[in-house]
């Protein structure tokens, strides 16, 4: 399996590596050839202890009620100048294109 590794190099100098698949895996080391191999270990160290398994969730979405109106954001963005812009551009379009059909 392979995994990503994040190589950041400290100001202080050396190596802190992290795994963005294994947030609680990180390691520190001198050189970046020692920090891969750290970070194997570690990975293995991890998965050692582990056990991936999947899992059913039966339950359903929450109904929505009157409450949850999925268009409650419509005409957020009245006050924005580029919307009359976009909109005038669509009717001199539809205008031009009328007729040849």
């Amino acid at each position: 399996m392979k995994y990503t590794i994040l190589l950041i190099e400290k100001s202080e100098g050396g190596i802190h590596v992290s795994v963005p698949a294994l947030p609680d895996c990180t390691v520190e080391a001198d050189t970046r050839d020692d920090a891969i191999r750290l970070a194997r270990e570690a990975i293995n160290e991890i998965l050692s202890r582990s056990e991936i398994v999947q899992v059913d969730v039966p339950q359903l979405p929450k109904a929505s009620t009157h409450e949850d109106i999925p268009w409650e954001w419509f005409g957020i963005a009245k006050d924005d100048a580029t919307w009359e812009a976009l909109f005038d551009e669509i009717e001199d379009n539809r205008e031009a294109t009328r007729g040849t059909k």
